[in-house]
């Protein structure tokens, strides 16, 4: 068996003061303590461990043996007793599991990187992975800590999940460039041009709702048809005269990036509530605890305060 780690904590010193006097002040302890624990260090490892040379304690090749294993078991223990290790990115590698839907990925991980590329010296060691999973397995993937974080509106997840807000986004319409409505979009024309709706595959999405509440609205022959994804619907629109519906903060990079007409939404629909979620059992992972304040403070600086239209067209 192992010696007690009081034990082991006086060998460590010895090893290191060659003194029993000056080990016994250090640990705050009384010289025959020191003594006696010695004693029982000898007879436990077959070996005399220490040998008297002048004022000093010389230690035997047993014992300069063990001086890297006791150090390891002490460290170990500090650790336990001091809690988990300070993660630093700079010199940490690591690689970080995001699942985001598919707009997210389009307008979100872009700052995400660019944010970890600013850090000092790139955090070279540290990776950011958008992973695509059925989103019903999604609370068993943070459990078991295949997805490190999980970025967007999933209500659905319940046992042991913590979420923090990032902000609510209300809904915008694009159109390609030239439309008709361009510019000039109300309620009337709205409900009787063409659209283009989104129908994801998992019915927790805070989309399906809206959705059918665009369903609701739109008499079936304005519907030109259902995509998967919001980055799809803005590419139907672009090459057609269809209306997509989508939450402002994506609606504003698509409309840059593919050129296509920004305008608000003329109807009343609920609002989009983003959020970041993780497992309990990450929640005080120093890791995960990093990785949640680096995501919440990129996007509030760098997306969360984005509305408006004027710049979108």
């Amino acid at each position: 068996m192992i010696p007690d780690l009081s034990h082991l904590l006086i060998l460590d010193s010895l090893l290191r003061e060659g003194s029993l006097t000056r080990t016994a002040e250090l640990l705050g302890m009384t010289q025959p303590t020191v003594s006696r624990a010695l004693a029982k260090l000898r007879r436990h490892f077959g070996d005399p461990l220490f040998v008297r040379s002048g004022q000093r304690m010389q230690p035997t090749s047993r014992a300069l043996e063990l001086a890297g294993p006791v150090a390891a078991v002490l460290d170990a223990a500090r650790q336990l007793e001091g809690g988990p290790a300070a993660f630093d990115p700079l010199s940490a590698t690591r690689s970080f599991g995001l699942y985001m839907v598919d707009g997210a990925v389009v307008n979100i991980l872009p700052q995400l990187l660019d944010g970890l590329a600013r850090l000092e010296n790139g955090a070279a060691g540290l990776q950011l992975r958008s992973v695509h999973i059925d989103p019903g397995s999604l609370e068993a993937q943070l459990e078991r800590g295949h997805i490190d974080l999980a970025i967007g509106r999933f209500p659905h997840l319940l046992n042991n999940i913590r979420q923090r807000k990032l902000w609510d986004d209300e809904y915008a319409c694009l159109m390609r460039p030239g439309h008709p409505w361009a510019g000039q979009l109300d309620r009337d024309a709205w409900l009787t041009h063409r659209h283009v709706l989104i129908e994801m595959e998992h019915t927790s999405h805070h989309n399906v709702a809206v959705t059918r509440k665009l369903e609701t609205l739109l008499e079936p022959t304005r519907i030109l048809c259902h995509v998967p994804s919001f980055t799809s619907a803005a590419h139907i629109a672009l090459h057609t005269d269809a209306i997509a519906t989508i939450p402002l903060r994506l609606a504003r990079p698509l409309a840059r990036d593919l050129g296509l007409v920004l305008a608000p939404m003329p109807v009343e629909l609920p609002p989009l509530q983003l959020a970041l979620y993780w497992h309990e059992r990450s929640h005080r992972d120093p890791a995960n605890r990093w990785l949640r304040e680096f995501v919440l403070t990129t996007l509030t600086n760098t997306l969360g305060a984005e509305t408006g239209y004027a710049d979108s067209a």
